[in-house]
């Protein structure tokens, strides 16, 4: 976790980042709390997970989009 004093650093690996925004695509994460896990500036991942976001378009015509999506979550399960 990111102090207020502490040097930014980034991901340990490029793996570590293609996880974490992984999370985010899928709504598993908060984008500023991973940030800071991250050790990198909350701008810059916001900077990365949008290009991440835009070479990843849903199509919304696609039915198997909404049927991948029906996993149960709190407080419904």
């Amino acid at each position: 976790m990111v102090r207020e004093n502490e040097p930014l650093y980034g991901p340990a690996s490029p793996k570590e980042l293609s996880r974490a925004l992984e999370c985010l695509y899928t709504g598993q994460m908060n984008v500023a709390v991973q940030a800071r896990t991250l050790r990198m500036s909350l701008e810059r991942l916001k900077q990365l997970f949008n290009a991440y976001v835009a070479e990843r378009p849903i199509d919304i015509n696609d039915e198997d989009v909404y049927a991948a999506d029906l996993q149960m979550t709190w407080p419904f399960a």
